[in-house]
């Protein structure tokens, strides 16, 4: 990000620090999901992990992006200010733009290579762990 603040002539100042400790977070949020989806993946491969992960959760990551990030922030680019052209549109597309590339292309890519071994932990079965036979014996607060 800071490489891109130097090619768009963007200086360091708190606007610009701010939206850069933002661009951690929204990368972290972008590559969360796709690394989950590949953890709990039960294909045999890397590769198949990488390919079922990006089939079930880039989709979501891909609309939740467009939907929530590049549409709410298209207004700000035929704003007058400046601040709000520099600081927020410009900055703002190319976090959004490279924490997408990050989650959907090289991570995959990097898991494929340097992934965790397969899941082979037994599939939840959700709420059927919970004994509902059992009776609680202690009294009612309101009896």
């Amino acid at each position: 990000m800071l490489g891109m603040m130097y090619v768009l002539d963007i200086n360091i100042n708190p606007v610009s620090l701010v939206n850069l400790v933002m661009s951690v977070g929204i990368s972290v949020e972008f590559c969360s999901h796709i690394t989950r989806s590949f953890a709990l993946s039960r294909q045999p491969r890397r590769v198949d992990r990488a390919k079922e992960s990006l089939a079930k959760t880039g989709s979501s990551v891909l609309s939740g992006i467009f939907m929530t990030k590049l549409i709410g922030i298209s207004v700000l680019a035929f704003a007058k200010s400046q601040i709000f052209e520099i600081y927020y549109f410009k900055m703002y597309v190319c976090i959004v733009g490279l924490g997408m590339l990050h989650g959907l292309v090289f991570l995959p890519v990097f898991l494929t290579f340097f992934g965790p071994a397969r899941n082979t932990i037994p599939k939840s079965t959700g709420f059927s762990r919970i004994d509902t036979s059992a009776h609680d014996e202690r009294e009612p607060l309101l009896g």
